[in-house]
């Protein structure tokens, strides 16, 4: 197993840091990795994703031939943890540059990447995911979103729920039920459909009239999130990606970003940076004197390591060609969790001091404590429960029935 960055890799991460010193000017940075959406934010993170589109620096998995590098995992893994280290702007275009770009690279036609990838790489238009449903989120095969073919449009009607960014994007990369069939080349398969096999993907614009977007408060105080509602919205049917019933087999491609060594990474540095500010808490609170406080630091350091380690056994497997697959579900769990134990662990050790606010000066951590806490609720959900992550591990590595 590998465990440091190759010659390659340094070179890139040299020339990466000679150019974000010269083009990330010090008024955009952000003070910490999840630092919330303003609408003065957004218009930063817009000009930021623009100017590292302009410096080929986004997207960098693409074909050179759709404005990427065809850089390899390595480097896209040097890119994020930099990106982290130098305070760069959160990616406001990331759900179109990691999710829906690949996607339609593999399945969309010439006509739909001419259109649709230059504008999404450059954050010009923004780009939401609408999969889950308010009783289909981690069995996503149940949902019941439809999309009904009348004459050259689909006609949606529908609710999806968690939908990031859906307040500020221009287009859906939405999943909604289809008749198996509708609109495909003679000859396309024509069996009995199953409740996978009538899911299409289609790509929606989010301005036009039958779509409401309604904020979801989260206990932060935050609305990241959204839920949806499509009441006979019209997509044309040349917006269809892949043919009809292809939409479940593209999502699980998605998916497949989500928790794969990209996330290990990214996850990671935002981790390690905040147990570094909980280490630097303890030390100037003098808790560092207790033996269990220090066995307690001690752990979430190994484990933090660990996941670390994880990260860098994908990263040696990709390299030799080998299929990650359900391996990344051991990552996905193990990472999640451990936010939640890091957390919970500051939290505990900091006792009332996390209560306080960011503008009391006595408040630790730039009075993120409790934010950080609560957000790590969410961690073992998003991108894949907790469960269905044991379930992939204990079906498809352990081979358990």
């Amino acid at each position: 197993m590998n465990f440091d960055l190759s010659d390659a890799e340094r070179r890139f991460q040299a020339e990466l840091r000679a150019w974000l010193e010269k083009n990330l000017p010090d008024a955009w940075r952000s003070e910490h990795p999840k630092e919330p959406w303003t609408d003065e934010r957004r218009e930063i993170a817009r000009k930021w994703q623009s100017r590292l589109a302009a410096g080929r620096y986004v997207a960098m998995d693409w074909p050179r031939e759709h404005g990427g590098r065809e850089a390899t995992l390595g480097e896209r893994v040097v890119l994020q943890a930099e990106l982290v280290r130098a305070r760069a702007p959160r990616l406001i275009g990331h759900v179109g540059l990691d999710l829906v770009g690949p996607a339609l690279i593999a399945h969309g036609t010439a006509e739909q990447k001419a259109r649709y990838l230059e504008k999404m790489r450059t954050a010009e238009e923004l780009w939401c995911q609408g999969f889950s449903e308010p009783n289909a989120g981690s069995d996503l095969a149940s949902l019941r979103t439809r999309a009904e073919l009348d004459g050259d449009d689909y006609v949606v009607s529908g609710q999806k729920v968690w939908t990031s960014v859906a307040e500020v994007a221009d287009w859906c990369f939405l999943l909604a039920r289809t008749e198996l069939g509708e609109g495909s080349p003679a000859g396309a398969d024509t069996r009995a459909p199953t409740k996978h096999g009538t899911i299409s993907a289609l790509l929606v614009d989010m301005k036009q009239p039958g779509i409401t977007v309604r904020p979801l408060r989260q206990m932060t105080g935050e609305a990241e999130f959204n839920e949806v509602f499509f009441d006979q919205v019209r997509v044309p049917r040349k917006l269809l990606v892949g043919r009809p019933g292809d939409g479940w087999k593209i999502a699980m491609g998605i998916l497949a970003h989500e928790r794969g060594p990209m996330w290990t990474f990214m996850f990671h540095a935002v981790i390690q940076e905040n147990f570094g500010h909980l280490v630097g808490a303890v030390k100037d609170r003098r808790l560092a004197g207790s033996a269990l406080v220090r066995q307690s630091l001690a752990q979430v350091a190994i484990e933090v390591e660990i996941m670390r380690l994880l990260g860098c056994r994908s990263l040696t497997a990709d390299e030799r060609g080998e299929e990650l697959g359900p391996r990344t579900s051991l990552e996905k769990l193990f990472g999640s969790e451990l936010s939640q134990r890091v957390h919970g662990l500051a939290a505990e050790l900091l006792g009332a001091d996390s209560l306080l606010t960011p503008d009391d000066p006595r408040a630790p951590w730039q009075g993120r404590v409790e934010k950080f806490f609560l957000f790590s609720r969410a961690d073992t959900i998003m991108g894949g429960t907790s469960e269905v992550q044991r379930t992939v591990i204990a079906r498809q590595l352990l081979g358990l029935r």
